[in-house]
């Protein structure tokens, strides 16, 4: 029995087992600070004693104690978080400290801590629970006082973007009540069918002014709300369990405000520039257009033969070309004119769906132009082609052609009609349909009407 027994070692380590587990590796402990002692090295010792007289030993170690903010004091209570541990030297388990906060502050601390940690645990604040914010909401919900500076800096950032629509439940945000007032805004926002997502938002403040943020049963009711929700809390140090539980946090209102107005403006940018490359893409078209290009070729060889024959007739092709252009800019403008229309009737709670019928409308517009081109250049060749083949009717070279020759004046510009417009001894021009005589004339004879 007596070769049985366990060394104070043995029994020192067994009970450091069964001491230093999970359980007590990281507690908040409180009481009285008794016995209060430090060393050289920086290190503090005291007590904890509660109203039953029970003493827990303390060993608060430099690199711990260095962030302590205010002085220890034997008869203060305070609150220690750290771990359970055994001294094996002395055989006695002691509380080493990593934490202290006095019994005032520690407690509403340690209170909001543990519902944090409660919350997380039932999984209020997982990522996987956060339904997705509408970019660019038919109606915003929002939730604020009335009479501060947050509603003045989320409208300043939503005036930027005239779509954007907001209806704006006047809530208490600090103070008793607070909490109360704005579950109630949750409530009746939520039910209202044409809100798409609520933002709760206030401005900065103490953590006293914004402790109804962390208020559980506001944490559980945005948490249940079916309607997203963004928190925009104006804190500076500590994040209310509003920003934690809802779908999106912001810093300030002023952000929250400049984050849908952004989308509105970045989506009408790209609307922008769909209507530009639309419209490049239809002058593209149009001069790519081999009907288009056929019928400047036949323009070029016409005028040509216009400008040598009949000089009147220039202009009437002129006038054709131009009205064809003009016709063809008209159609585009009016095209253009109708998209900018359509652009206009576009409403934010149908602005994805009406962009996609506009897309398959612009493409059934880009098919009847082009085939108003085709139509249009086809009657112009048409009309082209009986121009020329009036020209080919009157045109002198052809009757040249027959045999026949034509006398003018010896500097080829009057047309001699009568033998009484020369005399003998003049030099007359001959033209040929191959060139041209100068021809002496010797004998003139008009001939007697019969």
């Amino acid at each position: 029995m007596l070769n049985d027994a366990y060394t104070v070692t043995e029994i020192t380590r067994i009970i450091k087992a069964q001491l230093e587990v999970p359980a007590l590796s990281r507690i908040w402990v409180v009481g009285e600070i008794s016995s209060l002692s430090s060393s050289q090295a920086g290190h503090i010792y005291f007590s904890l004693k509660d109203e039953n007289g029970t003493v827990l030993p303390c060993t608060f170690f430099a690199n711990f104690a260095r962030s302590l903010d205010f002085q220890l004091e034997n008869g203060s209570k305070i609150y220690a978080f750290g771990m359970i541990t055994v001294y094996d030297k002395r055989g006695s388990y002691q509380l080493n400290v990593m934490k202290v906060v006095p019994s005032g502050e520690g407690e509403l601390a340690l209170k909001l801590k543990q519902l944090k940690e409660k919350l997380q645990k039932e999984g209020l604040f997982d990522e996987n629970h956060k339904k997705p914010v509408p970019a660019i909401p038919d109606k915003i919900g929002l939730i604020t006082s009335p009479k501060g500076a947050a509603i003045r800096d989320f409208m300043r950032m939503i005036q930027t973007a005239p779509m954007l629509s907001v209806m704006l439940f006047p809530a208490s945000v600090q103070g008793a009540g607070a909490a109360a007032s704005i579950i109630r805004g949750i409530e009746i926002l939520d039910k209202s069918p044409d809100v798409d997502v609520i933002v709760i938002t206030r401005g900065g403040g103490s953590e006293e002014d914004l402790f109804c943020f962390n208020d559980e049963l506001l944490a559980r009711t945005i948490f249940d709300c079916e309607t997203p929700i963004v928190s925009a809390i104006g804190h500076e140090k500590d994040t209310p369990i509003s920003d934690l539980v809802a779908d999106l946090r912001l810093p300030t209102p002023t952000a929250a405000g400049r984050h849908f107005a952004e989308n509105v403006q970045g989506l009408m940018f790209q609307l922008q520039k769909l209507r530009d490359s639309l419209a490049t893409a239809m002058l593209r078209q149009r001069d790519r257009n081999p009907d288009f290009t056929r019928f400047s070729m036949l323009t070029d060889r016409l005028q040509d033969q216009l400008l040598r024959f009949l000089p009147e007739r220039e202009q009437q092709l002129d006038t054709l070309a131009n009205s064809l252009i003009t016709g063809i800019n008209r159609n585009l403008e009016a095209r253009e004119t109708r998209f900018q229309n359509l652009e206009k009737r576009l409403h934010p709670a149908h602005m994805r769906e009406r962009v996609a019928v506009f897309e398959k409308q612009l493409q059934g517009i880009s098919g009847q132009l082009t085939a108003a081109i085709a139509g249009k250049t086809e009657r112009l060749e048409q009309r082209l082609h009986a121009l020329t083949r009036t020209l080919n009717a009157v045109n002198p070279l052809n009757v040249l052609d027959r045999g026949f020759t034509a006398s003018f004046s010896k500097d080829g510009k009057k047309l001699l009609r009568s033998v009484t417009d020369i005399r003998p001894g003049d030099t007359v021009n001959t033209r040929f349909v191959d060139g041209f005589a100068l021809c002496h004339v010797l004998y003139t004879e008009k001939k007697e009407p019969e």
